[in-house]
């Protein structure tokens, strides 16, 4: 297949039909916001809690998909009402912060404050006023900022803490009882800090933006293999990554957690484009960073592709086999694009292939044709474990995103090579 025909495919898929399946689902119109719990039938499911998370991630999306020159009905209207129901339901107005997860009607059911998700509310809040020039949501993306600032920032070893009470007491969420940081969360903070100094232009949003990539790279990568490590004591020591109950995951390990050389492809090349795009938004040369991000993308390549099946496994040991062999929505939506990434940066037809071959899989595998979303979880081979369509985990923003970003990625290809 050429490369335009996986741009036309991806188009026409993304136009018509994922991005169909949330334009019906998206908003939930009796007590205002979004849901995104559904099942393998396209039909909500018994659980109808609303998490920040969830709510953050479909403002973006919505935003993202305007501002990537797409269609989506009533998006101006559903994002102002979105935006009106976050602020009036997950607004601590008495210790500031956003509660984590609310009920279907609004009343908050876990007032803990989650760095995870106020990453996601700079992040969805900077990119509407991109979008929309919107004050309101640009002052309260910065004011969050600040918050950030004040009230997880380290002052000692750097980073941010991750987890805290309502009053931002930090709170331990592990069985172990280690308070920790971790990869994913600055991953994280690193896009929303890119967004947020795209928006204002801000020296304090360029600093926290510049210090997040150097952290990330001098404490959460191994320079050795390119590969993150997953989460770390407070003074950056590997610790064993273990399943918490606020995020995304089915306990597929025992209570010990993994171990520390036990590493994420999807993260390991979600962590590439993004630290490439917020170079772009720094206004440095893609070409500068080659040699900071080569290392990365070959382990992915040579580790964590599936070249016969297809797709992108689960994760691996950062100099060894695979571990987890399944495939996950999320990890083959990152590697599409941080594939394209590395094809227009090193111009080797070997990471288009890469890149192929997952586009492959997801278009014969994961896309449930039938309702236009992905499946949750998949095994080696294509077979579905998880079928349902959505939960307060797995919403909009993966997928939608991806596939955004593939087709930016792949214009620029068919410009370049046909």
């Amino acid at each position: 297949m050429t490369k335009k025909h996986y741009l036309k495919r991806t188009e026409d898929y993304l136009q018509h039909h994922l991005i169909p399946f949330w334009e019906k689902r998206i908003e939930e119109k009796i007590y205002g916001g979004f849901q995104t719990n559904y099942g393998f039938d396209g039909n909500p499911t018994e659980i109808t809690e609303k998490s920040l998370l969830a709510q953050c991630r479909s403002i973006f999306t919505i935003a993202h998909v305007l501002r990537s020159g797409f269609m989506w009905k009533d998006a101006h209207g559903i994002l102002k009402r979105g935006i009106t129901f976050l602020f009036e339901h997950y607004r601590d107005n008495e210790y500031d912060g956003y509660y984590w997860i609310i009920d279907q009607k609004g009343t908050p059911s876990d007032e803990n404050k989650v760095i995870y998700g106020h990453s996601f509310l700079i992040y969805a809040l900077s990119e509407y006023a991109l979008l929309t020039g919107d004050k309101q949501c640009r002052d309260e993306a910065v004011r969050i900022f600040d918050l950030l600032q004040e009230k997880a920032a380290d002052p000692i070893y750097g980073g941010y803490y991750e987890h805290f009470d309502r009053q931002f007491n930090l709170t331990k969420v592990r069985d172990d009882n280690k308070t920790f940081k971790s990869m994913d969360v600055h991953m994280h903070l690193m896009e929303a800090f890119t967004t947020l100094y795209e928006l204002t232009g801000d020296s304090r949003h360029r600093t926290a933006l510049e210090e997040m990539v150097s952290l990330i790279f001098s404490k959460m990568i191994d320079n050795n293999f390119g590969t993150g490590i997953s989460m770390f004591t407070s003074d950056w020591q590997p610790i064993p990554n273990v399943e918490l109950g606020t995020v995304w995951g089915a306990d597929r390990f025992d209570d010990r957690g993994k171990s520390t050389d036990i590493t994420s492809y999807g993260h390991n090349i979600e962590c590439v484009w993004l630290y490439l795009h917020a170079q772009d938004i720094l206004g440095r040369l893609r070409k500068e960073s080659l040699q900071k991000v080569l290392p990365t993308i070959e382990h992915t390549f040579h580790n964590g592709v599936d070249w016969n099946y297809g797709g992108l496994f689960v994760e691996g040991e950062r100099n060894g086999p695979v571990t987890e062999d399944t495939k996950e929505f999320w990890q083959q939506a990152e590697g599409l694009v941080g594939f394209l990434d590395a094809y227009l940066l090193i111009e080797d037809e070997k990471y288009f292939n890469a890149f192929a071959n997952i586009h492959d899989f997801i278009f014969t595998k994961m896309i449930n044709w039938d309702l236009g979303e992905w499946y949750a979880l998949l095994d080696r081979k294509g077979n579905v474990l998880w079928d349902y369509m959505g939960t307060s985990w797995k919403t909009n923003y993966h997928t939608v995103r991806g596939m955004c970003e593939t087709v930016k990625r792949l214009r620029l290809t068919v410009t370049g090579n046909e």
